[in-house]
Order: structure tokens, then C-alpha cells, then sequence
């Protein structure tokens, strides 16, 4: 897995940002974690999956770049919409992509 340097973190996933990050590269399940990628294929903006999907071997072979770290699927639905909103206001449009890349070369 590969993770955005400025993740999207909700204020309970931020005080366990490293800690997380740690299990999810172990390949450690977490009950209410989910995280946020950017899409697998080009008909999507994102992916979102639980962590119990880091206990699948397959799983790492699609290498998903980490854009947020939620705690429960409710909160990741409402980060995936201050994303998409954030991204719309900075580029005018939905490239999540170019949104993300930009966002690493300028930190």
C-alpha cells in the first residue's frame, strides 16, 4: 500500500493516524477502520474498503494509494464528500488524480 502524505483523517483516526498506518502495513485487521483510496479502475473516483481486507493476499497486489483513514463507513461516506468537494473548488472539476499529485509535489 502506498499512503498520501497528507491523508484525509477524521478526528478520531488523527490522534491514531501512525498507529494505524503501523497495523495496516503489518496486515493487521481493525474493526471499525476504513480506508480511502484512489479508484482501482477509470470509471470511478474511489475505492473504499474495510481493513479486514488487508488479511487478503490479493488485496496488496492492486497496491491502492491511501488518500483517507476513517473510522466507520458513515464517516468515510461524508470524508469521501469533503473530498469531492474540495477537489471541485481547487480544480473546477472532479480530477481526483491531478488533485492528489498536486497536492504531494506542493508539501
Amino acid at each position: 500500500m502506498r499512503w498520501a502524505q497528507n491523508l484525509y483523517l477524521s478526528e478520531k483516526t488523527e490522534k491514531k493516524k501512525d498507529k494505524i498506518i503501523r497495523k495496516a502495513n503489518r496486515g493487521a485487521g481493525m474493526v471499525s477502520i476504513y480506508f480511502i483510496a484512489l479508484a482501482s479502475n477509470s470509471q470511478n473516483l474511489f475505492d473504499i474498503f474495510h481493513a479486514a481486507h488487508l488479511k487478503e493476499t490479493a488485496f496488496y497486489r492492486q497496491n491502492p494509494y491511501v488518500v483517507g483513514i476513517a473510522s466507520g463507513y458513515e464517516e468515510a461516506l461524508w470524508m469521501l464528500q469533503k473530498m469531492i468537494e474540495d477537489i471541485y473548488r481547487e480544480t473546477g472539476a472532479f480530477r481526483v488524480r491531478e488533485y492528489f499529485g498536486e497536492m504531494e509535489q506542493e508539501k
